[in-house]
């Protein structure tokens, strides 16, 4: 596969990881796009010198921070909106409230956190947004963090390919495992909640007066 992909230009590979990753961290499709395996890629292809490391690290630098700020812009635009996406207005929009309440109370360590976290990527900065975060606190964490995820998997892949391969592989497959949990564990406690609304016990009931 490396002997295929050096026959095809540097900037040609370059421009398609940039643009794949950007689409990983920038787009809820993200969740189930392959970021992650197209850094360890990267990392490997200048191991092999099909790319330059420089410009490769450089790359997938300005493609983490732009697919970060762009889940973040399309965030702000559902700023007041009951849920993250017009597609989530179906599912569970309390669910999506809580969610954003959660990343509202943590702010910048969400966003710091969120980034070395599989579809965390995706969903923290569009969340980030949606709660009203202002950008300097977003950016003032997100640009460092997201820099630092890149480069750290790029650099860590061209020395151990296979160790951050399996790695970031049961990341790929926790991260969306966890954001499904953490989704059906407060829509049944928003359920629950709602339940416990109800008239107050009257005459004959446990806890009446006898």
């Amino acid at each position: 596969m490396s002997d295929l992909l050096g026959q095809l230009p540097a900037p040609l590979l370059l421009l398609v990881a940039g643009l794949l990753i950007v689409a990983e961290a920038g787009t809820l499709a993200g969740v189930v796009l392959p970021g992650t395996t197209v850094l360890v890629a990267l990392g490997y292809l200048t191991r092999v010198d099909v790319l330059p490391l420089a410009w490769t690290i450089a790359v997938a630098v300005a493609a983490e921070i732009a697919g970060t700020h762009l889940s973040y812009a399309q965030g702000r635009r559902r700023r007041g909106a009951a849920s993250i996406h017009r597609l989530a207005d179906r599912f569970a929009p309390s669910a999506w409230a809580r969610a954003r309440r959660m990343v509202d109370r943590h702010g910048a360590w969400a966003v710091a956190g969120g980034q070395w976290i599989g579809s965390a990527r995706t969903l923290v900065p569009r969340l980030s947004g949606w709660a009203g975060m202002p950008y300097r606190t977003f950016a003032r964490v997100g640009v460092p963090t997201a820099a630092a995820w890149a480069a750290t998997l790029v650099t860590l892949s061209r020395s151990a390919p296979d160790l951050v391969e399996a790695v970031t592989g049961h990341l790929a497959v926790a991260g969306p495992v966890a954001v499904a949990l953490v989704l059906v564990v407060v829509y049944v406690r928003s359920r629950g909640g709602a339940g416990e609304d109800g008239p107050p016990a009257g005459p004959g009931r446990c806890g009446a007066p006898v």
